[in-house]
This record gives structure tokens, C-alpha cells and sequence, in this order.
């Protein structure tokens, strides 16, 4: 069965109660759902008699034992086992790597250790490729055909540094892979799980074409905690996801958000439901007494976040203004954000406006009303991508695929760009890139000079 985390809960108060929950994606949601789980199977008074959390690297061989070991004092008995990696293969790499990659680049280095571990396990690599990296003396192609990570500055720079912090934590390599833990936890649910126990995991990544993963399904409860799509270039969270929950601190502390203050949050915010929840903290410690949350409110706290930034920057870009794309760079500048990141994401956002350059002129005629209010853009122009007018590159089905009200946003600033300009911004930033490898020159005036060059008047007459 599959559901929500409120669907499950519904069903345990009826009595109608699952053997195995499995709760997969988002950390943070998979764990403050598999607790609501929990306080339904088990009142908060009787859990350090009822309930045992298992370390899966430490102690799984018990599974079995300690689910046919009765509760104490009787009712419910419930074992959890967070963070499994059961359900990783080696089809997930590109998962676990891109997480890894987030949770670097958020300044989580703990995070991105143990995700970059289960990554060099599901690859079948061991201490020895770890201490390598840590060095730095792993080759770009070594890295391609190991992580199938593409190699470049950025990537390389990820490996040395969360590597190098594994090694420092005296982290190691899991011995199990995802086949090893699933055949302990496939024994378990063969056997029987008793009718008065119930087992809940979390995990983080999965393929759920796993055995395991179809077994629970079949016989358990299956909860996506997921708050991105399954599109691998969709780096932030449904918007929606966000916005519950927004709604719901807002509505806890008593308070009211307007809605540009809402989209504000949501921008800037929306990597990691953890990453959001923390921003929102300040933004309502900041408000005080007040009772609304406006959107000078959201610009006054969020301004120095690293996401922040980051959007202000490709923002500021996309509207070729260059006072504002400079102050967020030297905000990322002070805040020691490495250049190679900041030069991925321009070169991103190049890439995404030529994608819309050109799906305006092969659908659109080359124009686009630049005040065109959203919703008329998603009832009107949308529709007109999937008709196949004119010849099409495949642009139109990229922005098809997008979120809509990303699309949205590339379209109006493609219309400030032609075709010619935007290819050669983009030679700006391999130019740059090829710079800040071989000349020796400062590192902030050759980004500095990139963003100008970005934000000029049109590079072509």
C-alpha cells in the first residue's frame, strides 16, 4: 500500500495496522512523519518500554530477534530503523551523489559524508578510493566512471573536501551494500512479522526496483516523503511543499504571511524542508510582536543565506542588472562560497534562457508580452510548446517538463537577450572559466568582470 503519512495514521486509529512502514526522501519529513507513525502505534508514555531504534551499520543481525521479542508490559511493539541504505543500488548513484553534492554546498559537511559513503559502497569502493579522494589524487575520469559524476572544478572540489572530512570523523565505508542489508530485512518480513510488532524505516534514497522495495509495498505501507520531482534537473523542492510548510509555522506562531512574502520564502529557501524550517525560525524571530510576515521582512533576514544570493545573482542576471548581481556576488564572496559553484549556476541560467531564446522564436515568433501575467501565460502560451510550430530543437519539450512558472520566468527574460547574445555570454563564462584555471589573476576581479560582461548592453548590434 501506498499513502501518506495522514492516511497511515487514519488507518492505525481505525486498527487497521501495517507490519512494515517505509518512509523514503526528504529527511527531515521522513522523520517527523515516521514519528506522528510511531505516537500512533505507540502512546508517548509506553515507548521506552515498546519501541527499539536499531543503528542498521551496528546491529541489524538482531532484526529478527528483536521483532519476536514481546513488549514488556504488553500492546504494541515497535523497532525503527533510520537512514537505511537498504534500498540503494547502484542505480542510485546519480541520487546519492547530487545529494551529497547539496549538502556540500549548504555547508553540511556531515551530511554530505555519509551520503558520498553510501555512494562509494553502492559503487563497490572501499577505504581505499576514500583516502585517495581525500588526497585529491583521483583523476576526472576515475571520478566519471566510478560516481558518474562529470568532472570539473566544482565536483572535484566536493570529493577532496567531503573526503577529507570522513576521514577526519574517522567515517568509514560501509561494509554492507543495499544487497547485503535488504536480504536481512526480505528474512525478516518472510518469516512473519508478528501482529502485535510493527517496523518503521526511513531512508533517504531508494530504487524502487528492489526486490525490498516491491515486497513492502505489497505487504507494508510505502510513505514518498519526496518534495522534489523525479526530474534530475529540479534542484529545489515542490513549491506546494513549501508553502504547507510556511502556512504551517506561520499559522503555529499565530501570525500571517503575504503572499509576495510567501514566494519570497519559497525562492530562496526551498533546497531542503531542514534548510527551510531554519530560515523560517529566523524570519520569525525576527518579526517579533508583529503579526505579518511581509516581503521587506523576508529580504531583511534571507539576504544573507547562501540560496538567497545564489538567486538574487541569476535573477539580477536574467535582468541584465548589474549594481544588484554584483552586490549578491560579493555577498557569496563574503560569505566563502567557492567560485566554481557560482560559475555552474550562471553558466545554468545561460543555458536555461537560450532553451526559451529559442522556443520564442521556433512557437512564438520571437516575441512575448513582458508584463503577460502568469496565469495567462500557463493557459495561453504553454499550450502553443506542444503544438510542434515552426522547427523545433527540443526546447519546447525542456520547458514543457520544467515547472511551469520556471519556464515562466526564463520566457520573460529571454525577451530582453537575442539568440547571438546569449551564446556569446556564454563563451564569457567558459572564457572566464579557462581564466581563473591558467592566468593567476584574482579570482573576485575575473568574476566581477564576468558579471558586468553578463548584465552590458547587447554584446552584438
Amino acid at each position: 500500500m501506498t499513502g501518506t503519512v495522514e492516511k497511515a495514521v487514519a488507518e492505525i486509529t481505525r486498527g487497521r495496522r501495517s507490519p512494515v512502514y517505509l518512509l523514503h526522501g526528504d529527511e527531515f519529513l521522513a522523520k517527523e512523519g515516521a514519528k506522528a507513525i510511531l505516537e500512533a502505534l505507540v502512546p508517548p508514555g509506553q515507548q521506552a518500554l515498546s519501541v527499539e531504534v536499531v543503528p542498521e551499520d551496528q546491529d541489524l543481525a538482531s532484526l529478527s530477534v528483536r521483532l519476536r521479542t514481546l513488549s514488556l508490559f504488553g500492546g504494541t511493539k515497535v523497532v525503527m530503523v533510520h537512514d537505511s541504505k537498504a534500498f540503494v543500488s547502484k542505480e542510485s548513484l546519480d541520487s546519492l551523489v547530487r545529494r551529497s553534492l547539496e549538502a556540500w554546498q549548504a555547508e553540511n559537511l556531515e551530511r554530505a559524508a555519509r551520503l558520498l559513503l553510501q555512494a562509494l559502497a553502492a559503487a563497490g569502493e572501499g577505504e581505499g578510493f576514500l583516502d585517495r579522494a581525500g588526497r585529491g589524487e583521483v583523476s576526472g575520469p576515475e571520478l566519471e566512471r566510478i560516481l558518474g559524476a562529470g568532472a570539473d572544478g566544482d565536483r572535484e572540489q566536493w570529493l577532496r573536501e567531503v573526503a577529507g572530512r570522513a576521514i577526519a570523523d574517522g567515517m568509514a565505508v560501509p561494509e554492507s551494500t543495499g544487497a547485503g542489508l535488504a536480504r536481512i530485512y526480505e528474512e525478516a518480513i518472510q518469516q512473519g512479522i508478528p501482529a502485535d510488532t510493527a517496523l518503521v524505516l526511513t531512508a533517504e534514497v531508494v530504487d524502487e526496483r528492489r526486490v525490498l522495495f516491491k515486497r513492502i509495498a505489497a505487504v507494508g505501507f510505502v510513505i514518498d516523503c519526496g518534495i522534489r520531482s523525479k526530474r534530475p534537473w529540479d534542484t529545489q523542492m515542490e513549491p506546494e511543499a513549501a508553502r504547507a510548510k510556511i502556512r504551517e509555522m506561520v499559522a503555529a506562531a499565530g501570525k500571517r504571511i503575504a503572499g509576495d512574502a510567501l514566494a519570497a520564502i519559497v525562492e530562496r529557501t526551498g533546497f531542503s524542508m531542514r534548510a527551510l524550517e531554519s530560515e523560517m525560525e529566523k524570519v520569525l524571530l525576527y518579526l517579533g510582536t508583529r503579526p505579518e510576515i511581509t516581503a521587506a521582512d523576508v529580504t531583511e533576514v534571507l539576504t544573507t543565506s547562501r540560496e538567497a544570493n545564489v538567486f538574487d545573482l541569476t535573477n539580477a542576471v536574467s535582468a541584465r542588472d548589474a549594481g544588484r548581481a554584483l552586490r549578491a556576488f560579493r555577498s557569496l564572496m563574503a560569505q566563502r562560497e567557492p567560485v566554481p559553484p557560482i560559475l555552474g549556476v550562471l553558466a545554468g541560467e545561460l543555458r536555461g534562457l537560450i532553451i526559451a531564446r529559442s522556443a520564442l522564436e521556433s512557437h512564438l515568433g520571437g516575441s512575448l508580452d513582458p508584463n503577460l501575467p502568469f496565469p495567462a501565460f500557463q493557459s495561453r502560451v504553454l499550450p502553443l510548446l506542444g503544438k510542434g510550430a515552426g522547427a523545433d530543437d527540443g526546447s519546447a519539450a525542456k520547458l514543457l517538463a520544467m515547472k511551469p512558472y520556471r519556464a515562466f520566468n526564463l520566457f520573460k527574460a529571454a525577451t530582453r537577450f537575442s539568440m547571438a547574445d546569449l551564446v556569446r555570454r556564454l563563451e564569457a563564462i567558459h572564457e572566464t572559466d579557462l581564466a581563473l584555471k591558467t592566468s593567476g589573476h584574482p579570482e573576485a576581479l575575473l568574476m566581477e568582470e564576468l558579471v558586468i560582461t553578463l548584465c552590458a548592453a547587447d554584446l552584438f548590434p
